[in-house]
């Protein structure tokens, strides 16, 4: 468990748990009002 005390680990990990917590979040609020967040990316 040594890698939980290594900040750089930590810090993916908490990203990795931000993104797709947002994307889960974006794909179930937005989907329903007909908006995506990727809309941005689009040409």
């Amino acid at each position: 468990m040594s890698a939980l005390n290594n900040p750089v680990i930590a810090v993916i990990v908490s990203l990795i748990i931000a993104v797709g917590y947002f994307t889960m979040v974006d794909h179930m609020l937005m989907d329903m009002q007909g908006l995506d967040y990727w809309y941005l990316f689009r040409e």
